[in-house]
């Protein structure tokens, strides 16, 4: 299977360019989904990225890093498996990244999570075009050919090929599920150290529940929603301090970061939902739910 197929620069990926390159395989269909997962997961990290783009062109240094990010994501992983660092502070230690550097910690993450999703692709490129030079063995004289021709000898075949492939579809599929999903837990994670809300201590710990859970992206944004609460509930208790009713504390909260569903976004909590948040954590009575 090929090698050459290699995403080097993440950040200039135009999804219309690769499913161009995916739609002349064979199988290019039964993969259709996961290219598209993939290339969603890109492109959220490329807006994590949106500040080092100008005039359509890409920072120097952000090329460099997310191509340092991509060479080394392998021994990133594996110190902060080791170390009690966050990631953050594992990416730029293994890369030789200043802590001075312009780029933020939500964007370091954010570039472990596009190599993921790079991986992903490049292994489901060689899986592809692997299969389709095994077919291109059966002597036909073109693929587009093979795909127009409808009699029982060219499926057949075909069967016949993918079923002595089985163990390598088999790995590759299971191999991309991996690489996808552990690509949306760093982009969970990338979102988290975005927040305005979350304070550096809270993001720390979140890391470290990462590295425990195994990346679980459902462990992640749980310790962000417990985090969310209770600054919601801090920012309420100081309102009352300052002698606002519960009526101005709920209507204040909802026009603030405070009340963001989740890191870095931009939808909010509606106001029942920020009572029940405030109910529930004690600092409001079970009577403003009405």
């Amino acid at each position: 299977m090929s090698n050459r197929f290699h995403l080097s620069d993440p950040l200039n990926i135009e999804g219309w360019e690769i499913v161009e390159t995916f739609e002349r395989f064979t199988l290019y269909e039964e993969f259709a989904e996961r290219i598209d997962d993939a290339l969603d997961l890109i492109r959220n990290g490329q807006e994590h990225w949106a500040s080092h783009l100008k005039d359509g062109e890409w920072s120097v240094e952000s090329v460099r890093v997310l191509a340092n990010v991509r060479r080394l994501s392998s021994n990133i992983s594996q110190q902060f498996e080791r170390s009690r660092d966050d990631l953050p502070r594992c990416i730029r230690w293994v890369a030789g990244e200043s802590a001075n550097s312009a780029i933020n910690d939500s964007q370091y993450i954010a570039a472990l999570a596009i190599d993921r999703a790079c991986r992903a692709i490049e292994t489901l490129e060689r899986w592809l075009s692997g299969f389709d030079t095994d077919v291109r063995s059966g002597n036909f004289e073109s693929l587009a050919a093979l795909n127009a021709e409808a009699s029982n000898d060219v499926a057949e075949f075909m069967m016949e090929v993918r079923h002595e492939l089985a163990h390598l579809e088999i790995e590759a599929r299971e191999a991309v599920a991996d690489l996808i999903g552990t690509a949306r837990n760093y982009m969970t994670l990338a979102n988290v150290y975005a927040s305005p809300v979350l304070s550096s201590a809270d993001k720390i710990r979140i890391s470290a529940t990462a590295r425990k859970a195994g990346y679980s992206s459902a462990n992640i944004r749980r310790e962000a929603v417990i985090d969310r609460n209770q600054s919601i509930c801090s920012h309420a208790k100081r309102l009352l301090s300052d002698g606002r009713s519960d009526r101005e504390v709920v209507g204040i909260i909802v026009g603030t970061d405070s009340a963001l569903k989740t890191p870095s976004g931009v939808a909010k909590l509606s106001t029942k939902q920020i009572r029940n948040i405030l109910v529930e954590g004690g600092v409001l009575s079970a009577a403003v739910r009405k």
